[in-house]
């Protein structure tokens, strides 16, 4: 009765009230939310301050920015319901709301164009050592559309491509990176997405703020070569999976081209398929899937440009798929059990949390 009257007491005042709608329908920052009140954002912090305690809004820390989403009080389906009556949407201010909501979309969209056009460049240069990013992704929906995703991880998430890209598959989904910068672009990128359905959260991959066992399915796409200490990345993956959950890792083979180490911070010239062996035995998972991904068009490209003449240096992307050993299985067939090599032309033919994992919620 306490908590439900102080759930009361935080919406009876008409500005909490519209903080808590605007948060229903995206995740703000608080810089965000002062520019659509039309507030100061100390007064506006006032109120944050109340609607977090009553369970109605969350805050979350991101580098020196504050983000506020849905809270986790037990009435939230209810108040979002009620906030969905089309009786609500025809107020006045709730209508200017709305459409300053927009606005922030648009300021989002546009900051998120501006940074790849910057970097546009950059990763035309490096795509057009290897087969196409769609291609990629359509063998890694091939792969993993015969398991359930349930909750899924994407680590290093960047720009947010796979939580674009799997979380219509998945119960719940989180994204994490180590660049606010990314997350916002990541944001502006996914925030149509069901704002209780996607979590993302600043961290890093060595030490991912993330209880044990909280998660089925764990991505890391194009980010393990970064990574000083590989091996550690992969046990701090395994440690935050469910027994029987699967790691994707998504990566080049090993390589020889240099200026990705050079002017591209990539600290591991790609990996051989024997290293991910042995690094998924060692942080006790079982290697159930391998597919390399070349062709012949992109060696033909690298020798018609002038980025490293040797068509040798073309990359082959890999994809790699471990299981969490446990009492479960994957439901795979054994000539698929250790290294296989898909060809592009095959076709492509759960569980809901509760709760978030306890340190996604301490988040603040």
């Amino acid at each position: 009765m306490d908590n439900l009257l102080n759930i009361m007491r935080a919406l009876a005042d008409p500005t909490r009230l519209r903080m808590a709608l605007l948060v229903s329908a995206m995740e703000l920052s608080v810089g965000e939310m002062a520019l659509i009140l039309d507030q100061s954002q100390p007064r506006v912090s006032r109120h944050i301050r109340i609607l977090d305690e009553a369970g109605i809004i969350k805050r979350r820390k991101e580098g020196s920015w504050v983000f506020l989403r849905n809270g986790n009080f037990p009435q939230l389906d209810k108040l979002n319901a009620l906030f969905q009556s089309s009786e609500i949407f025809q107020s006045d201010i709730v209508k200017s709301d709305m459409e300053k909501l927009e606005k922030v979309r648009a300021d989002r969209a546009e900051m998120a164009e501006a940074y790849f056009a910057n970097h546009a460049s950059e990763w035309d240069q490096i795509r057009s050592l290897h087969i196409a990013e769609q291609d990629v992704e359509q063998e890694m929906q091939r792969i993993l559309s015969a398991y359930s995703l349930g909750r899924l991880l994407d680590v290093g998430t960047g720009t947010g491509r796979m939580i674009e890209l799997f979380a219509e598959q998945c119960e719940y989904a989180a994204a994490i990176d180590n660049s606010p910068e990314m997350l916002r672009v990541a944001r502006a990128k996914i925030d149509r997405l069901a704002g209780s359905k996607v979590e993302m959260m600043l961290g890093d991959f060595n030490d991912l703020p993330i209880d044990n066992s909280s998660f089925d399915t764990l991505i890391l796409h194009q980010v393990l070569h970064y990574a000083q200490n590989p091996q550690r990345v992969i046990k701090e993956a395994s440690r935050v999976l469910s027994e029987g959950g699967r790691l994707m890792i998504v990566d080049f083979s090993s390589h020889n081209v240099e200026d990705l180490r050079k002017y591209h911070a990539h600290a591991r010239l790609g990996f051989s398929n024997d290293m991910i062996k042995q690094n998924f035995r060692n942080a006790g998972l079982h290697l159930v899937h391998h597919t390399d991904l070349s062709n012949n068009e992109v060696q033909n490209k690298v020798k018609d440009k002038n980025i490293n003449k040797n068509s040798d240096d073309a990359l082959t992307v890999s994809i790699w798929l471990g299981q969490k050993m446990g009492s479960k299985s994957i439901n795979i067939s054994e000539n698929q059990n250790e290294d296989i090599t898909n060809n592009l032309s095959d076709k492509l033919p759960n569980r809901l949390p509760n709760k978030l994992p306890n340190k996604l919620k301490v988040i603040k």
